[in-house]
């Protein structure tokens, strides 16, 4: 039998096929099934955590939920005591195989940590790092010592090792391996756990390149303010605050000077600079064969400080001059050496034609909330005179008038005015600077037209207050310093001469976080301290609670502790 179609037959089976197929796909996951946004997890381990008398020969076995990336999870385990011999490891499918070359050691707690470094295939971490602790004898090491590491950037995954005084009196993290090693949580919380009794110096280093020590001034670091001793009757510390900072240690050296002009010369530093003493004229020494150059002002560069700008007298044209730099200090602290601190530079006869320039204001243009007795700061580009400067400056309220007050100069090149007055609450402000009034130590007038800005000062009545007091566990000596930083708003600072009672007052509603540190060597800012040879750090906290402070709620009772 013979079956004929006609062509709108044949085009109706096809667009039905089609329509059915399309169909079809509009159901169920996309291919591969739905996303998976699971974190993966250790489900189990051999031995099981807390196990004695485990075999010198033992294996050791980690049981993944799903596979992992084995390079994200091989770089992120941690064995302490670290082995002489590096281990192996061995995958099958979900399964980690940890192969030890050498025995165990006799009657020896092993802690064996998975960081949360450790990934799969969808790149999702560990919730949290994995401890897995068992001992070769009949019990385990109990010791523990936890805390909290701060610092201005992401500290989740940092490292904290403990170095065994014991062993090594003077450990040196850019050198020799810790003892022991675990990782912080994203909000800096550390656990070490199931370590020995004895006496111990802790670190926190940002390992980035896994190699179990420290490279200095390419990891970020943190020194303890103190060794902890760990005994029979005190055998858990809590409560270690560490602060980390990217780490310094060398000292600052003058790397170059040159002069654009015949009236300046510009400095260079291998590093930004303290601007203690930087700003003092005397402080700098030019000289050629048979003649003084005077410096006439000196000013460290707001946008760079590693720069120093000096103003002088004329040149000589292709004088080899030297300039000698009498003293400074890098910001952590180190000082200028004496056989780095000189430079060489020839003198220009080029005139000076680059016209200063207004660079930042505060407050900002347009801000609001500001308070009634803010100041108005002008930072420019170079000394200016001052004289011709104040002339030009005008601070005008909503109907034009100029409010009077005073000048000050921080350096030749910022202007603060203060006014005689509280300013009007809630009242539109603007500075107005005109070019033509403004110029140089040299008669070169400013390059902008014209400097206008404005801002909004605060309604008092939003005002509150953060109290309470503050007590050093330790009862050390020199100030103390608070912060308060809004969570989304501003910073408040206060310096107490001693414990007792603070206050925050007159701050905008928010939410808070506050920390302190007393300031023990009196330098005005916080140290550090140096791993090698070590130096501790100046005690630091972080108040454990947010707090919130409402318009016209004083927020008090709120008291703080330093620890030892």
């Amino acid at each position: 039998m013979t079956f004929t179609f006609s062509h709108n037959t044949i085009r109706y089976w096809t667009t039905l096929i089609l329509l059915l197929l399309l169909a079809c796909a509009k159901q169920g996951f996309p291919p591969g099934g739905p996303v998976d946004r699971t974190r993966p997890q250790i489900l189990s381990t051999e031995p099981k955590s807390d196990s004695t008398r485990v075999n010198l020969d033992s294996k050791v076995f980690i049981h993944f939920s799903e596979a992992v990336e084995h390079r994200t999870c091989e770089e992120s385990i941690f064995i302490t005591p670290m082995p002489a011999e590096p281990v192996r490891y061995k995958w099958h499918g979900k399964k980690l195989e940890i192969r030890f070359m050498e025995p165990l050691l006799e009657n020896r707690t092993y802690v064996i940590t998975i960081g949360t470094g450790t990934r799969d295939r969808r790149n999702l971490t560990l919730a949290a790092s994995h401890t897995l602790a068992f001992s070769t004898g009949d019990s385990l090491d109990r010791g523990t010592i936890r805390g909290t590491v701060h610092a201005d950037t992401p500290i989740e995954g940092t490292q904290v090792w403990a170095y065994d005084l014991k062993t090594d009196l003077h450990p040196n993290p850019g050198k020799t391996k810790p003892l022991y090693v675990t990782q912080c949580n994203a909000l800096g919380v550390f656990n070490l756990d199931y370590l020995a009794l004895g006496h111990y110096r802790i670190f926190a280093v940002a390992d980035r390149d896994r190699s179990g020590t420290y490279e200095a001034e390419r990891e970020l670091i943190a020194v303890a303010p103190k060794d902890v001793a760990l005994d029979s009757t005190r055998p858990a510390i809590s409560g270690l605050v560490l602060r980390a900072a990217m780490g310094d240690t060398t000292a600052p050296q003058l790397a170059g000077a040159t002069a654009p002009d015949r009236h300046h010369v510009d400095l260079r530093f291998s590093e930004r600079m303290a601007e203690d003493g930087l700003e003092d004229r005397s402080n700098y020494l030019i000289h050629a064969k048979g003649d003084t150059l005077a410096v006439l002002d000196a000013l460290l560069d707001f946008r760079n400080a590693a720069y120093v700008h000096l103003l002088t007298a004329p040149q000589r044209d292709s004088a080899s001059y030297t300039v000698q730099v009498k003293q400074g200090k890098d910001l952590a602290g180190f000082a200028l050496l004496a056989d780095s601190s000189s430079a060489v530079f020839t003198g220009s006869a080029r005139d000076d034609s680059v016209k200063p320039y207004f660079i930042q204001a505060l407050p900002e243009d347009k801000s609001r909330n500001n308070p009634l007795n803010t100041p108005v700061t002008m930072i420019f580009s170079e000394a200016l005179d001052t004289t011709w400067t104040q002339l030009a400056f005008q601070l005008q309220d909503t109907g034009k008038t100029a409010l009077t007050g005073s000048f000050n100069w921080p350096d030749a090149a910022t202007l603060r005015f203060q006014p005689d007055s509280l300013l009007l609450p809630e009242q539109l402000y603007k500075v107005v600077i005109a070019e033509d009034s403004v110029r140089d130590r040299n008669g070169i007038r400013l390059a902008d037209t014209l400097v206008a800005l404005s801002f909004h000062t605060l309604n008092p009545d939003t005002l509150s207050e953060i109290s309470g007091s503050m007590v050093d566990e330790a009862s050390g000596s020199g100030r103390i310093y608070m912060r308060a930083r809004g969570v989304s708003g501003p910073v408040y600072e206060l310096w107490l001469d001693n414990e007792g009672f603070y206050r925050f007052a007159d701050i905008m509603p928010g939410r808070y976080v506050i920390d302190y540190y007393r300031d023990e060597d009196n330098n005005g800012r916080f140290s550090y301290g140096a791993p090698f040879p070590w130096q501790p750090a100046e005690r630091y906290a972080v108040y454990p609670d947010t707090l919130e402070v409402r318009s016209r709620w004083p927020n008090e009772g709120n008291d703080m502790r330093l620890p030892r």
